[in-house]
This record gives structure tokens, sequence and C-alpha cells, in this order.
């Protein structure tokens, strides 16, 4: 059974409504249902339910798909655990999807890693309290100041300095090398020997929201590289996916429903010897949209508290886009003379701490006065920065904070906020006060017209009227397409014309493999825009903008002929010449024609 028959029988076995209303009040207003939008906060419900096709779509933050993809983004889930989940459910019978390696099935059993997984963490607390070896380790947590209550409840550990001590314990506990690998602990060697992951490091556990170990980080502690050591991805661990003491957070979150934002095990348990649990850190990795997503689900405001060095203030600069597409609050703290969080609590404690977390900024502002702080004070250097700015300023989905930043930069730049908006937006406001279109993390409504690009008006047309895929040379319109989320949608219809003989966007939405892709051919197949327009329409509009987007291809071509015929120039080579200018002359024959 293929991934997209499994979508199919799901899909046809779950409503929509019934599975989405257990997690969000519904009314039905008209064919559809509405509600508040579980992925942002709002006040006017913007979120929509078809029960007829399964789909669901926000039109305030664009977040659409259909049962899969809701249940994938709610609970975030892997397409496989989302499809368990449903087929379960809703009693859904499906075979065993087929796994790409027998063996690796078997060593994937997900009970059996947990188990191997808890019998490590024993083993490495054993180590830590109980070995003279682990005396190094234990004389490292007394000088960074961790106290035994927070070293017993993060059951924290030490893994030995050789190469087989966890390898020895699991062969003695009869759990097999493989497995041992499959969890991470263990290394298979080019010579087909196994040694262990961990070696000579004070262990740090990771549990998933159940509270059981799926993996581990570990810091060095002879100055060797790389200070930190994390699992590698499992079957049960996907460190983008996961953060640091969430379960904690979550409980201390209940009360006040703000969480801090760290950047390392460390950092993060100084807050535990304060007391202070309102605190998760990343796993090694960059910021990910599926942790942003945890993060909402907890608390309405996320605080990044990152080392002060150039360094934390970028990895703070490159948050901002996914607290912006998931409509998360989010603020920012710099501490000072590039102090961590554990410096700073060390010499200072967690009431100068907290004094200091009033003064925290909004992170969106802080990229401003970043993007600000790199002028150099010329009228030539304005519209760098307004260039530079341009992305974090569409990044923005809430008009008052948008308008609140283009006043920022006008004010700084001493310009008038109606170039500013031009130079950020390319378009001035309408008389109604909104631009055209939208910041890039919620997907606006947009106009068909020349503001619109060719492809996406294209596209949308064909998803309303699937039919005219059959009528236009959509091979060749989709050549000059650029990359994005539109071309996704569009080359997915164009594979199904030639494998099936018709197009079906409905379909489309369980193939696309792109999440700003979904989101964005759900909302073209539930808005109601250009339901009325009708086939002929439709047609008509879409071969005007094919002409637009000739006319786009034939302008780039003929710039890419005028460098090359320059370079054939230089060369002295006059067959190249002769060749590239009869193109450029048939390129404009042909736009003289239309």
């Amino acid at each position: 059974m293929t991934t997209s028959d499994v979508a199919s029988r799901i899909k046809q076995a779950v409503d929509a409504v019934d599975l989405i209303g257990q997690v969000v009040p519904l009314r039905r207003v008209g064919n559809r249902h509405m509600g508040l939008c579980p992925f942002h906060r709002e006040k006017t419900p913007s979120f929509q339910v078809d029960a007829s096709n399964g789909l669901f779509y926000c039109f305030g933050c664009g977040a659409g798909g259909d049962v899969i993809t809701f249940t994938m983004r709610h609970w975030n889930l892997d397409f496989r655990e989302a499809v368990k989940y449903l087929a379960e459910r809703y009693n859904v019978a499906l075979p065993e999807l087929e796994r790409r390696d027998g063996k690796a099935g078997r060593a994937s059993d997900r009970q059996a890693l947990l188990a191997v997984l808890e019998e490590a963490c024993r083993f490495y607390s054993g180590q830590l309290h109980q070995s003279e070896k682990g005396r190094v380790a234990r004389e490292y947590i007394r000088s960074r100041g961790l106290t035994p209550d927070v070293v017993e409840s993060q059951r924290l550990g030490y893994a030995p300095d050789g190469w087989d001590a966890l390898l020895s314990h699991l062969r003695r506990r009869g759990i097999s090398q493989d497995l041992g690998v499959q969890a991470g602990l263990l290394v298979a060697s080019s010579k087909g020997t196994f040694y262990d992951r961990f070696r000579h490091r004070l262990i740090f556990p990771i549990t998933n929201p159940e509270g059981k170990v799926v993996a581990f980080g570990g810091r060095s502690l002879d100055g060797s590289e790389p200070k930190y050591l994390n699992s590698p991805e499992t079957p049960v661990y996907h460190k983008g996916r996961m953060l640091y003491q969430l379960g904690a957070a979550r409980q201390a979150c209940r009360e006040v429903r703000q969480v801090l934002l760290v950047e390392g095990y460390m950092d993060l348990l100084a807050f535990h010897v304060h007391g202070f649990f309102r605190v998760v850190a990343t796993l090694g990795t960059a910021l990910t949209v599926q942790q942003v997503r945890l993060l909402r689900r907890m608390a309405d405001e996320v605080v990044l508290v990152y080392d002060g060095d150039e360094a934390g203030r970028r990895a703070m600069l490159r948050a901002l886009p996914l607290f912006a597409q998931e409509g998360l609050a989010a603020s920012c703290l710099v501490l000072p003379d590039g102090m961590d969080p554990d410096d700073y609590l060390s010499r200072y404690g967690l009431n100068a701490f907290l004094g200091l977390l009033e003064k925290r900024r909004e992170l969106v502002r802080f990229a401003v006065e970043h993007h600000l702080s790199t002028w150099n004070g010329t009228s030539q250097d304005k519209a760098r920065v307004l260039r530079d700015a341009q992305e974090l300023v569409r990044t923005i989905a809430d008009p008052v904070m948008r308008q609140e930043v283009v006043a920022q930069l006008a004010d700084s730049l001493s310009l008038p906020q109606q170039v500013v908006r031009q130079q950020l937006f390319g378009y001035p406001r309408t008389r109604a006060g909104s631009p055209h279109g939208g910041p890039s993390g919620a997907v606006a409504p947009v106009q068909a017209s020349d503001v619109q690009p060719p492809e996406e008006t294209i596209t949308r047309m064909l998803v309303l009227y699937p039919e005219l895929a059959r009528e236009i040379p959509l091979e060749e319109a989709l050549a000059h397409f650029e990359a994005s989320p539109v071309r996704a949608i569009a080359a997915g219809l164009l594979e199904q014309l030639r494998e099936e003989g018709e197009a079906n966007p409905a379909l489309l939405v369980r193939d696309l493999g792109d999440e700003q892709a979904i989101s964005l051919l759900t909302r073209y197949l539930m808005e109601r825009e250009f339901a009325d327009l009708g086939r002929d329409g439709a047609l008509v509009l879409v071969q005007e903008r094919l002409q637009v987007l000739r006319k786009r291809a034939r302008k780039k071509r003929l710039e890419e002929l005028q460098l090359e015929l320059q370079k054939a120039d230089q060369e002295n080579n006059a067959e190249m010449r002769r060749r590239l200018l009869q193109e450029y002359q048939d390129l404009c024959a042909a736009g003289k024609r239309g």
C-alpha cells in the first residue's frame, strides 16, 4: 500500500468536523464550519472547515490542509504517527506500511528502544554516583553550582572514559549491539566492531512528554571536541520536534503563560537551581517551526534568552520569522557583557534576572534596531537598510505592528512613511489603509491583477477550474514559473494530468510535501472570491496572464542575450555573435507580434 493510498483511506474514514471539533469549538455557517484558529491567537473566527472535502483553512494565519495535516500540526506528529493515530481513533484497518529494511523495522520497535535507553540512563547514573571514575564528573557538577536535588531530578549521569563501558554493560543485560546502535548509544565502526558514542562526558537524559528517556546530551569533561555531543536522530527521537525539559516547563506555565527559551543544558539547569522552571532549551540545533508550535501550545509569549555575543544575536534574528509565521508573541533579553544565562544567574541571582526580564524587548523591535544599527548615516545607505529590513517586515502578520515598524524606520531614517512603505512592499497603501499584498507568514487575499504574479493567477484559476489544465499550454507556462509554493502546486496538477488524464486539486493536498504549498492550495480550494467567474471567464483571465508570463520570460532572455553578446564581442567570436543576434531579433519580432 502506497503512502497516497494510505492517505486516501484515512481521509475517507475521518470526518473533519468531528476530528477538528474535538479541539476547536465549531459553529455551522452555510456549508462551512467556523471557529477560532488553534494555530494562532485571534478574537474573531477566521478558521474554516469544509466537511465535503475534508479540508481546513485559516484566513488569518494561512494554516491549512486535510485531516492528516491537522493532526500533524496540532499534535506535533510526523506523517506516520498521524496516520497511526487517526487509524486507531477511527477504526481504519491499514496493512503495515512496507518498511525500507526488515532488520531496521525490528530494531526500531518503540518499546525495545525505550527500554534500552532507560537501561543506559540507569547505567550512566550509577557511574556518576557510585564509581570512582565518576569523581571528575561529580567535581565538575559542584564547580558549576548544580544542587543534589537538580542532579537527582534530572537523572544526570557520567559516561566513563573508555570505548566499551556501556557496550559491555548492555551485553551483560542481553541487549543486542544492533539495538544499541538503533538507540543512538553505540556506533558501528567500518571494521564491523562497536563502541560507545558517549565517552568521558557528563550525561543529560532527554525525555519525551511522557517522561520516557529518548536520547542523551553529553558535555566533554576534558576539553575535547565537540564540547557537547548529542544523540543522533532515532525512531523515538527527533531533535527538531522536541525541547529539553518541556514537561517541567509545561507544568510551570499553567499559571503564567510565558516561557523562556535558552540554548544549552547548563543554562536551563541554572534556572532550575534557582527554582525557576518556566524554561526550555533547544537540542543542539537551530530553532524549528515544530518547536515553536510546541511552545505555542503552552505559552502566549516566548522570551529568548540567548548568549549575549554576536552569535546569540544572530540566532535570535533567525528565529523571528518562525514566531511570526506561527502567530506567537516573542521577546528577547540581551544579557550584558556577552554573558550567558548561567553566568548571569551565578553572579547576580534570580531576583536580578527577573528585574532584567521586565525590560525585555519585542523581538521584532530588536530586529529593526539591529538593521538600523548598520546604517552608516548617509542618504545613499538608507535604501540598503530598507532592503535588508524588507524580509523582516514582511514576516509581521499584525497590521498594527507593521505600521509601527514602518513608522520607526521612517523616523530613524528621516524619511516619509510613504517612501518607506513603497520601498518595503513595492506599492503604496490603498485608501482603505491596507497594502495590496500581505506578509509572507500570513497568506493574505490577493486580487487577480498586475500586482499578483501571473503564475499565481494561473494556478489559482486551475485549482478552481481544473478542466482548464487540458486547454492551456501548462507545461510551457510551468517552465517560466518562479520557484515558489505556487510552482509546486502547478507542477502537481501537471503531473496529475499526465498520469491520470485530469487534474484533481482536492486530491493533490495529500501529495504535496511542502507545508506552504499545502496551505496555499487549501486556501484556493476554500475561498469564494472567484467562484462566480465561470469557466469561460477564468480561461480569458488565464490566457491574459499567460501573455504576461511570456513577456516576462522574453524580457529576461533579452537581458541575458545582451550580456552574452557583449561576451561574444570581447572574445571576437563571430559565429556566436551571429547566432545570439539572430535569437535576439527573433525575440524582438515575437514581442511586436504580441
